[in-house]
């Protein structure tokens, strides 16, 4: 495969693993798992299409030597090994990661998000300034070519499918996103995370309101001990973090559509938006509200400060930064449910 070829395909694959693995944080249902699957192709693939780009570069030295302009090229090396090699040991493993300053530990899943990232905006200064802008055609439609980039796919495909194989011997099966189970059924033992800057908070059970207002008729304030007069409702769900953990958990307190019809929606309502003690909310269609759960305990225990006392959201289906924690304010919203980013920017 020529250089050109070799370039050109690498960005491509990375665009996708980029796009992919962006969209895949916003998945929580078993019907979007075709992007992990895509997710996961077409990373192995450029495992097989770094032998042909190690070729390129060590022509690249010899022709050139190692000078002040390369210094970009060998980072972008060492970003692009280590996205290959924590995504591949997260796909095989799914333990271990790093303890990071002011941060804690990281799980490989976090550290190959963190790396892919950081990779994105250098690669593509160095494909504009480096690279070559025009695509000849033979480069990929020649019987060759064409033969050697269903190679790299099919390669791609063996390697993930030997891996998702390997995943249940070296650990344990993952969920369909890529997570591990983590203290099913033992309430508050479960990971405590928080979404980027969120911080913890530790309310005063006594002092402590929720705020329920917007596009209602009767907007209300209610005490811990007044959600305890609504009817109380359990569910069991399972609660999938981005940082590469799930949890199947017994959760319990009061439906969102319960505390709506105390407030009485406007006709126009289309969206609730559940809004956190430190500001981070996400917003949901009205529809979606019987199956929406403000939970004050998790297997019969009161919540503890790190998961969201005195009350947070239980979201089954959707991803853990949707399911907010201390929950403060419920606005009722006559704007549509998609009227936020995808992925939480707080």
């Amino acid at each position: 495969m020529s250089a050109r070829a070799t370039n050109h395909a690498i960005l491509f694959l990375l665009s996708v693993e980029l796009l992919s693995g962006l969209v895949s944080f916003t998945i929580g249902r078993p019907s979007g798992e075709w992007i992990f699957w895509l997710h996961g192709i077409a990373g192995f693939s450029l495992v097989g299409l770094v032998i042909w780009k190690y070729r390129i570069v060590l022509r690249s030295f010899r022709r050139r030597g190692v000078a002040s302009e390369t210094v970009g090229s060998i980072i972008l090396v060492l970003l692009f090994v280590g996205v290959l090699t924590s995504g591949t040991l997260w796909a095989i493993l799914g333990r271990g990661g790093l303890d990071i300053p002011f941060y804690g530990n990281a799980r490989l899943l976090v550290i190959h998000t963190t790396l892919g990232l950081a990779l994105t905006i250098p690669l593509i200064a160095h494909a504009a300034m480096r690279w070559p802008r025009r695509v000849k055609r033979s480069d990929f439609t020649n019987r060759r070519a064409a033969l050697r980039l269903m190679a790299v796919g099919l390669g791609g495909l063996v390697l993930w499918q030997g891996a998702s194989a390997a995943a249940p011997v070296a650990g344990q099966r993952p969920r369909f996103t890529g997570s591990r189970e983590e203290a099913s059924g033992q309430g508050n033992a479960h990971p405590v995370t928080q979404w980027l800057f969120d911080s913890r908070q530790r309310i005063d059970r006594d002092q402590w309101r929720l705020i329920v207002h917007g596009r209602v008729d009767t907007p209300v304030q209610l005490t811990y001990e007044d959600l305890q007069t609504i009817a109380n409702h359990g569910t069991t769900a399972t609660l999938d973090c981005t940082g590469g953990w799930y949890t199947v958990q017994d959760w319990s307190g009061v439906r969102l559509s319960d505390v709506l019809t105390l407030v009485q929606p406007a006709e126009d309502a289309e969206s609730v938006v559940i809004e956190s003690a430190t500001g981070f909310d996400r917003r949901f269609p009205i529809a979606d509200a019987q199956q929406l759960l403000l939970a004050t305990h998790v297997a019969a225990e009161p919540l503890s400060s790190g998961h969201g006392f005195p009350l947070r959201l239980v979201a089954p289906g959707r991803r853990g930064y949707n399911w907010v924690k201390w929950v403060t304010t419920i606005e009722v919203s006559n704007k549509p449910s998609w009227w936020q980013p995808p992925l939480p920017l707080q």
